[in-house]
């Protein structure tokens, strides 16, 4: 396996739109990195770079400390999995994924070996005489892995592989892919629009957006310390509040207020990068999960927030409430035993050890 380094890498097409805007990312030996972020942000373009199927206008790509710009596909030592599975559908399981080594001159019997280890790995053993068309989709994406497998890449790049996949069957597949590179030990760049996928699987995340990087980490480092508005609304499901208020001081102490009936105490912990938003515009963004039941539903000054219920959506162990504060709507996650009523006061705590400030101009976060 290998190590792979973006550097500065831009994308730009003929007719002037750039996709991929001076992206540096180094991806360490057996790490597992994840591309997530929405539609159009760059994410397949880049890992199509590293494939070399896509040309780079500038920057550079080197996989194990090799210059690979110029390097053809397959040459470059990677193999990748397709959303749509790129199945031979007249050929045999055993077949599609021998293909590739019978194209390089590999020996039958190493041949025979490898794709039988890789068919015990993904449990194909019973299918490799099937065609693909007697397949379920999860099968016919782990025909598709063993294709890879087999190849035994320096590096395996994996183009949103679940998104054609029932709900159920992703779930599955998210944890055998997890159990594969923990068994090869492989170099992995895993693709996805989907961040329950990139928090679950992977070693660390790339969030992009309009073709940038906005924040690279470990999925608990972007979850508690989102470096924007954009990685802070991405990462997490509910989404987190953002609100839009100002900083006052009352009895010498700050409070962030939406100058509607929030009003919500600035922890000790922030007060000094907070202090140069005194009397102007901020958002504060705290997440669903960061609120606390108010047990006898008596408000309390700087730390709870009273709003009628418009939704109520029974999640089974939780409740996600939808509460109208008369000038926001607001999404908690509460573990209730009964539902509150349709239209009626509700109040809530806030964990002011949990909530986030972000400057309304930058969107960066403020620390």
């Amino acid at each position: 396996m290998a190590k792979v380094e973006l550097k500065n890498l831009t994308k730009t097409y003929p007719d002037g739109v750039t996709a991929v805007k001076d992206v540096t990312i180094t991806i360490e030996d057996k790490e597992f990195v994840v591309l997530v972020g929405p539609s159009g942000c760059g994410k397949t373009t880049t890992l199509r770079m590293v494939a070399g199927l896509e040309e780079i206008t500038s920057g550079e790509i080197l996989i194990d400390r090799k210059l690979v710009n110029n390097v053809h596909p397959k040459d470059r030592d990677i193999a990748m999995v397709f959303q749509n599975y790129a199945l031979y559908p007249h050929m045999t399981v055993y077949k599609n994924m021998a293909f590739g080594l019978m194209l390089r001159g590999v020996s039958k019997q190493e041949i025979d070996k490898r794709v039988r280890e890789a068919g015990e790995i993904l449990g194909l053993t019973d299918y490799l005489n099937a065609k693909p068309r007697v397949l379920s989709g999860g099968q016919r994406q782990r025909v598709a892995v063993g294709r890879a497998i087999v190849r035994n890449p320096k590096v395996f790049l994996f183009d949103e592989p679940l998104s054609n996949l029932d709900a159920k069957m992703r779930v599955q597949m998210r944890a055998e892919i997890s159990k594969l590179h923990h068994q090869l030990k492989a170099t992995i760049i895993y693709v996805t629009h989907d961040q329950i996928e990139a928090m679950t699987m992977g070693d660390r995340i790339v969030v992009m957006n309009n073709g940038t990087v906005q924040q690279v980490g470990t999925p608990l480092e972007l979850y508690h310390k989102p470096a924007n508005k954009f990685v802070a609304g991405f990462i997490g499901s509910p989404p987190m509040n953002m609100i839009e208020g100002i900083i006052v001081v009352k009895n010498e102490k700050m409070y962030f207020t939406d100058t509607h009936n929030i009003e919500i105490i600035v922890p000790e912990n922030l007060e000094e990068p907070i202090k140069t938003y005194i009397n102007k515009k901020i958002v504060l963004g705290i997440r669903p999960e960061d609120f606390i039941i108010n047990q006898n539903q008596v408000l309390q000054k700087g730390l709870s927030i009273s709003a009628d219920v418009e939704v109520v959506e029974p999640m089974g162990s939780e409740m996600n409430l939808y509460l109208n504060t008369g000038k926001n709507i607001i999404t908690v996650k509460l573990k209730l035993t009964n539902e509150p009523p349709i239209g009626k006061p509700f109040i809530v705590n806030i964990d002011n050890g949990k909530i986030h400030f972000f400057d309304p101009i930058s969107e960066q976060t403020i620390i």
